[in-house]
């Protein structure tokens, strides 16, 4: 029997929180909670949806209750929190916080959920070594058609299919932001304030992205898996006004901005996979030796790996790269 309410789970790990971050999001969310109101559940799974009115100025949280009560009325699953400091990622936080349960589902505005979206995700968790896990993410627009060079670009609007069926897909080093699903725990640890995030994610309306990808970044470097769920799909509306070039131009500096920071890490990522397994000290002490001899051209290795390798090993940090030292201090708990 599959219902469309919840029933409060007696363990808070029981159950899936939706998190909306909504900015100016009056007009994108009919659609939204549409797609939430008609989720499949079996009867007495546990759910919610935390609307975060992220500093909005467009009534954004009425319009929410009101589109929810035509939908579901006198529905409690829907909370309206807001959140003051402007900024996906002080929101997400803060729907984090609140969150009834430890699966947490990050639904953007404008992500309309598959009606099995949230069933499919409480089991797509269950290998406990999995921090994050992402679907399938299709385009809907209202435009009359796609420009030609849409299919180029797809995948920076947060779509695309990672694998030809579920599984392990780690080696991708992401999961999209739009439909991520993570443990409520591993969020609030990965985002303590003595771990400020290097990249923000989009601020009103900025293009700044790229705080989703660091987030999976930090898994990576603890050891966690992540997974495509084949059953989680979502598609992600596309304005006929983020289809121009104009908007593409700016979504692509934004990407750019946030690559120098990821590409940091996936040099640490990729250095400490390296060293994880073997005696530190003693590769601590090997590795200047190993630069010198691949600068006489005595050995052949990779330079920037080994100059890595030696910095992410030693007790001490260097200020010259602010980034690198916070990935360090990120890395050993600092």
């Amino acid at each position: 029997m599959f219902s469309r309410e919840s029933t409060d789970a007696t363990e808070k790990n029981l159950g899936v929180s939706v998190i909306i971050c909504c900015y100016n999001s009056a007009g994108r969310l009919t659609e939204t909670l549409n797609h939430l109101a008609g989720q499949m559940v079996p009867e007495g799974f546990a759910w919610e949806i935390l609307l975060v009115d992220n500093a909005s100025t467009d009534q954004t949280a009425d319009k929410a209750v009101a589109i929810w009560n035509s939908l579901l009325p006198g529905s409690r699953i829907l909370r309206v929190l807001h959140e003051p400091n402007p900024g996906q990622q002080f929101a997400r936080i803060s729907g984090a916080r609140e969150a009834r349960y430890d699966l947490l589902i990050f639904c953007d505005d404008d992500n309309w959920l598959d009606p099995n979206y949230i069933y499919a995700s409480s089991k797509a968790m269950q290998d406990s070594r999995i921090g994050a896990a992402g679907g399938r993410n299709e385009p809907e627009t209202d435009a009359d058609q796609y420009p030609d060079w849409f299919d180029t670009y797809k995948d920076k609007y947060a779509l695309g299919i990672p694998a030809s069926r579920s599984g392990d897909i780690t080696h991708r080093g992401f999961v999209l932001g739009a439909g991520m699903l993570t443990r409520k725990s591993l969020f609030l640890d990965m985002c303590q304030e003595k771990y400020p995030s290097l990249l923000k994610g989009r601020k009103g309306e900025s293009l700044s992205t790229g705080d989703d990808f660091e987030y999976c970044k930090r898994l990576l470097l603890r050891g966690w898996r992540l997974y495509y769920d084949e059953n989680m799909k979502l598609k992600h509306f596309i304005p006929k006004e983020r289809l121009t070039i104009s908007y593409r131009e700016r979504l692509m500096q934004g990407i750019h901005d946030a690559g120098l920071v990821l590409n940091e890490y996936d040099l640490a990522i990729r250095v400490h996979n390296r060293y994880q397994n073997k005696n530190r000290l003693r590769l601590l002490m090997l590795t200047p030796f190993r630069i010198l001899f691949v600068r006489l051209g005595l050995m052949n290795r990779v330079l920037i790996d080994e100059q890595l390798t030696l910095y992410y090993l030693s007790p001490f940090s260097s200020n010259k790269n602010p980034v690198r030292k916070k990935i360090k201090d990120f890395i050993y708990g600092r």
